[in-house]
């Protein structure tokens, strides 16, 4: 694994280096993430034409279910342990510390 930044030729996008299988790990993570949801939302979204159609929302819930298996969840977890080794701790809890997690505590309770 090798962290040593590199510039790119325009001198304005910082670059790292990234294993190959790394990469393609990553890729195919997020390649089946965005399809698979993109998918999910095709047949199970909300047209905005009239009330939300409850059976639809029960099956998109199943749907969404049944997707993020813990097989996947651990992938998932796996790329990301994977990736997050080529940034510095100070680096990954900056982009941490942005992302808009989902929060169990807005559930109430």
């Amino acid at each position: 694994m090798n962290q040593t930044s590199t510039v790119e030729a325009h001198g304005e996008t910082p670059t790292i280096k990234v294993s190959k299988p790394d990469l393609l790990a990553a890729w195919s993570i997020l390649e089946n993430l965005a399809v698979s949801l993109d998918q999910i939302g095709g047949v199970f979204g909300e047209t905005g034409d009239g009330p939300v159609d409850r059976d639809k929302r029960l099956a998109s819930l199943e749907a969404l279910i049944d997707y993020l298996s813990p097989s996947l969840v651990s992938s998932i977890n796996e790329a990301r342990l994977s990736l997050g080794g080529y940034l510095d701790d100070e680096e990954a809890e900056a982009v941490a510390d942005k992302i808009p997690y989902w929060d169990y505590r807005k559930l109430g309770g």
